[in-house]
């Protein structure tokens, strides 16, 4: 119950379609304030009074309203924060003047308090604080919600910018896995019919979910897994005793960003021996934790390995994108055998 009230508070009084809302608080506040202005020692109510009460209630809608509409705007949100200091309490002081000339009016000076000096400081002093408090709390409440519109549109920007950023990423990854396709394909179409044909179906599925599956935020994960096999299916034609294993357990019907694990297992494939070459790969799904490893042996006469080159240095800013800190990446560089290890939180 309290959690839900410490929610609904700041919705309240911050959010635009709660405006009527607000101002009708404000001014039930100022409706508890001045109806002191009725009553008479010790509970006279005094009906005649209202046509003073109305002056009494317009300075304290003035004191408020031209604080927060004209002072917190015009100087203290625009940095002027001496001016605005200056103008709230000559603000303060010609309220309380107002005030003090409609207690003449109805007769609440006190001859006998305002032929002592020390009594009538302490009780201008007392109103000036009581009106600064009021005006000061009000004036919090305006720069809270300034503070959350702020923080609202930043984040919008940040979600936009990011989904730029990864779109701009994922365009460099896919081109760089297309031209390996391409590549893979003409060497073969040469070779033999059926298996050019083949290849070219293959090709034609890959394409497929690489440009339907590929721009979605979000696909299952055995969709990648096929995507994977259908890869490593084509490198296994066009290589020599090439072989490969992928592993999976758990639930592989969760949702992940798409072409998340293809880089590595790009990588795994370019940087095998041109002979007895194999990839394995290992999904494991436990709860929200998604472990994936990918093994490759290293080739025999061993050329300077990017790291990942276009793909794992894109890998790895889309996954800060993606998950923040929810992620680990770890590349183990063995003598004989690479292996990339990921753990996600999903």
């Amino acid at each position: 119950m309290l959690n839900e009230i410490n929610r609904m508070i700041p919705g309240l009084l911050l959010k635009p379609e709660h405006r009527i809302f607000r101002h009708v608080l404000i001014q039930a506040v100022i409706l508890l304030i001045t109806m002191n202005v009725f009553w008479d020692e010790p509970v006279r109510i005094l009906p005649g009074r209202f046509a003073v009460w109305i002056p009494y209630h317009l300075l304290f809608n003035t004191i408020i309203y031209v604080n927060m509409y004209l002072l917190v705007p015009r100087l203290l949100l625009k940095g002027r924060t001496w001016f605005y200091l200056v103008s709230s309490i000559v603000l303060v002081l010609g309220i309380m003047s107002g005030i003090g000339a409609i207690g003449s009016l109805i007769g609440e000076n006190d001859s006998r308090v305002s032929s002592t000096p020390v009594p009538v400081l302490i009780s201008l002093a007392s109103s000036f604080v009581s009106l600064y408090l009021l005006i000061t709390g009000l004036t919090a409440l305006q720069l809270l919600k300034c503070r959350t519109e702020n923080e609202r549109k930043i984040n919008e920007l940040e979600n936009v910018t990011m989904k730029i950023e990864l779109s701009n990423l994922q365009n460099q990854i896919n081109p760089h896995f297309l031209f390996n396709m391409l590549n893979n394909a003409n060497i073969l179409v040469s070779e033999n019919a059926a298996e050019s044909s083949f290849i070219l179906s293959k090709l034609k599925t890959l394409l497929r979910y690489q440009v339907g599956e590929g721009s979605k935020e979000t696909v299952k994960i055995k969709d990648d897994l096929a995507f994977i096999a259908d890869y490593l299916e084509l490198e296994k034609i066009r290589r020599d005793r090439f072989t490969y294993i992928i592993r999976s357990e758990g639930n592989t019907g969760l949702d992940i960003p798409p072409l998340l694990f293809i880089p590595f297992v790009e990588n795994a494939v370019k940087h095998n021996p041109e002979n007895d070459s194999y990839v394995k790969i290992m999904f494991r799904i436990t709860g929200n934790r998604l472990y994936f490893e990918c093994e490759n042996p290293k080739a025999r006469l061993p050329h300077t390995r990017k790291e990942g080159g276009i793909g794992l240095a894109n890998i790895r800013k889309r996954l800060d994108l993606l998950f923040g800190k929810n992620y680990m990446l770890t590349l183990e560089d063995d003598k004989e055998v690479y292996t990339v290890k990921m753990e996600l939180k999903i």
